[in-house]
């Protein structure tokens, strides 16, 4: 890269409100960014330049080690076809703690024989929103479980008790058939009770 185009990259990737860097494929190392993921994920900058090497091996979740890797091979196998790549990977922090970064990269320079020389990274961090879907997919499944509790359990011990209500309606019963009706009446209404109960409790937990 030459040293005006490498003063220039510089500057934009200051002034940037997210991270944008610049990886080199022949060290697999950072050239230059502009310290935000460091800074966010608790590093110093010195610190996070020494972690990128082999692609940040050492800080990238083990689980997800793979994708990031694809990613980057995928320029090599189809270097002519892609313009960028995105993924998302947990990143380990200083707290030893993992964010999920969102990372968009594409080829910067390329040799002449089309094979990437260098990356543009840049880099969201998404670990709220992640954890905002999660607790959103939590909300679904626990009005699902209403919804089949409604639709399913629900609706059983209530024609039971209207059935019941009909019968003891019914001018021919004994008081001794009128006595086992009520005792029906009554198991009915605690299966209600409960599932009620069970409705309850899985909406307010």
């Amino acid at each position: 890269m030459g040293e005006k185009k490498a003063e220039i990259m510089d500057k934009l990737i200051k002034v940037s409100p997210i991270s944008i860097e610049i990886i080199s494929l022949k060290s697999k190392q950072l050239i230059c960014d502009n310290g935000w993921t460091a800074g966010n994920l608790g590093y110093e900058k010195s610190e996070f330049q020494e972690l990128s090497k082999n692609l940040f091996e050492k800080i990238v979740h083990p689980d997800d080690r793979a994708v990031q890797l694809e990613a980057y091979a995928s320029f090599f196998d189809q270097h002519e076809k892609l313009d960028f790549q995105d993924f998302t990977i947990r990143v380990l922090k200083k707290d030893g703690t993992y964010n999920h970064l969102q990372i968009r990269i594409a080829p910067l320079e390329r040799d002449d024989a089309g094979t990437p020389l260098t990356f543009l990274s840049t880099v969201m961090d998404v670990t709220d929103l992640i954890k905002l879907n999660s607790r959103i997919a939590d909300q679904v499944k626990i009005m699902d479980e209403i919804s089949f509790k409604n639709n399913h359990e629900l609706r059983a011990p209530v024609a039971t008790i209207l059935g019941l209500i009909n019968l003891i309606d019914h001018e021919d019963f004994s008081n001794a058939h009128i006595r086992e009706l009520i005792d029906s009446l009554k198991c009915a209404v605690k299966r209600l009770d409960k599932v009620i109960g069970d409705i309850n409790e899985a909406t307010y937990r």
